[in-house]
């Protein structure tokens, strides 16, 4: 059983007494530790000691007050202060603070050193400590099943039983469940890690404890994988070197998880090239499918598409575990994807991006077609309809192109000379054009947003209209090269310098 605040004063050796927080003599005692940092919480926490020379404890009377209330929340067992030595001469503020929230301050004799403190620790928490290797061995046991394929979320409930504590694996960029079928954060310890988790310059703790209503709670980012998060809570919470038994547990099983992602990723991007590019029949087709999605057939498989997002967002995080049912693959500028017909909106929302998606596969050699009508149905989305399927096409828009024949057409009439041009001369002058209508024909962004010079842009904007025989100084000519640049991402054209 932990020792007490109340059994440390009366070890005789110790020679320390209670200045205040008398109501706080049976709070139990797990560890001591020296921190004479302004705030100790950041290092220490609930049933821990803090045995200080005075050098953190602020002179004001309200500093006082707040460094010890930050101590109380934060669930430290006491305080103990080496007497004569560089605490302020006036610590008053701070014991009645400490008396009215019931925290334990203690003075220790000068002479006695804190490593003496940390022994008799030590000595009285033995038990203890045959409780804490029972729970260690607990942990590698759960580790080896999770090596023979216990899965992530039955390892997740294993250590839960082992320690005793809540666990939670969560994404640090939002804390939702890292994997499918992991537990949920409750709302109020998520709004928590929201507020105090939030990334900063500098050297940073790695674990953090956060305040809660009936308690407090432990996160700590897994080495292997920055993203993931644990996050623990529970009565008596796991000490700084458990922790870290549990992420490296975690951590192995996450590395496993992610190299197979990648794996399923790597594969599925090549059947999907293999399909755009008509390179498989019938039959091989639905083999490899059936080893990557089981139950999809091409009666009930179509393809989405949609416009990968260039402002530098980490947008491969919304990916996380779609592979698991569908087929992903980027190319160019465009998120290509095969799936179950039925869940594009549910992609949708998990992407945050607009989707078009085609008719049924039906047959081996109809993947060209089918990715040519998901980009006229991504072409037909907008805010309030964000995604559309090519068989559910409105009339909303009939200034764009209804059919892959009507967007060639159209691409071809206005932008095919100067498609024709880059090709020969290895210039980028569709992406010139692209740009500085996406800009609203400002030279200044335009040419930021290509990084050349005003004048380069100003050359290129003029050999824009010299080949193509129209201008950017007629709202006319500016619509028709902008439907025209909208066939063109219909038929999956790029004018991306590569």
């Amino acid at each position: 059983m932990l020792q007490r605040v109340l059994d440390l004063i009366a070890i005789p050796e110790l020679r320390s007494r209670l200045l205040s927080g008398a109501q706080g003599l049976d709070h139990k005692v797990r560890w001591a530790h020296v921190c004479e940092l302004p705030d100790p919480t950041e290092w220490l926490g609930e049933g821990d000691v803090l045995m200080t020379t005075g050098l953190g404890i602020p002179r004001a009377p309200a500093d006082q007050q707040a460094y010890v209330a930050r101590l109380a929340q934060a669930g430290i067992a006491g305080m103990m202060i080496g007497e004569h030595m560089q605490a302020p001469e006036d610590i008053s503020a701070l014991a009645q603070e400490a008396e009215a929230l019931g925290f334990p301050v203690i003075l220790t004799e000068y002479g006695v050193p804190f490593a003496a403190v940390t022994r008799a620790i030590i000595d009285a928490n033995q038990q203890d400590e045959f409780a804490r290797r029972g729970a260690l061995a607990k942990v590698y046991e759960s580790a080896r099943l999770s090596i023979q394929g216990l899965g992530l979320p039955a390892l997740l409930a294993r250590l839960q039983a082992d320690i005793q504590c809540h666990l939670y694996l969560v994404s640090l960029a939002k804390f939702t469940p890292w994997a499918p079928s992991l537990p949920a954060l409750p709302p109020a310890l998520a709004a928590s890690l929201g507020a105090s988790r939030q990334r900063q310059g500098g050297h940073q703790p790695m674990v953090r404890r956060h305040a809660l209503a009936t308690g407090e709670a432990l996160s700590i980012e897994l080495p292997s994988e920055p993203d993931c998060l644990l996050v623990v809570t529970g009565t008596q919470l796991p000490d700084y070197g458990m922790l870290h038994h549990l992420t490296a547990v975690l951590g192995l099983e996450v590395q496993r998880l992610q190299a197979e992602r990648e794996r399923r990723l790597r594969l599925g991007s090549e059947l999907l090239d293999d399909l755009l590019q008509q390179r498989l029949h019938t039959a091989p087709l639905l083999e490899r499918l059936g080893t990557h999605l089981p139950g999809l057939t091409l009666a009930n498989a179509v393809i989405s598409a949609a416009h990968l997002p260039d402002d530098g967002s980490a947008w491969e995080d919304r990916l996380r575990h779609l592979d698991e049912s569908a087929l992903v693959r980027a190319q160019g500028q465009a998120l290509i994807l095969l799936h179950l017909d039925g869940l594009q909106e549910g992609y949708s929302a998990q992407l945050d991006l607009q989707l078009g998606s085609s008719a049924a596969l039906d047959n081996a050699q109809r993947g060209p077609d089918a990715l040519r009508e998901a980009l006229l149905a991504l072409a037909h989305t907008h805010a309030q309809r964000r995604v559309c399927c090519y068989a559910q096409l409105k009339t909303d828009t009939p200034w764009l192109p209804r059919t892959p024949d009507e967007a060639d057409r159209a691409f071809r009439a206005v932008l095919g000379a100067l498609y024709d041009y880059d090709q020969a001369h290895g210039t980028y002058l569709l992406h010139t054009l692209q740009v500085f209508l996406e800009e609203n024909r400002s030279w200044v962004n335009a040419a930021q947003r290509l990084h050349v010079h005003k004048q380069t842009l100003v050359y290129r904007v003029r050999r824009i209209e010299a080949i193509s025989g129209r201008s950017l100084d007629s709202t006319a000519d500016v619509a028709t090269f902008w439907f025209s640049l909208q066939s063109a991402q219909i038929l999956g054209v790029s004018f991306q310098p590569r």
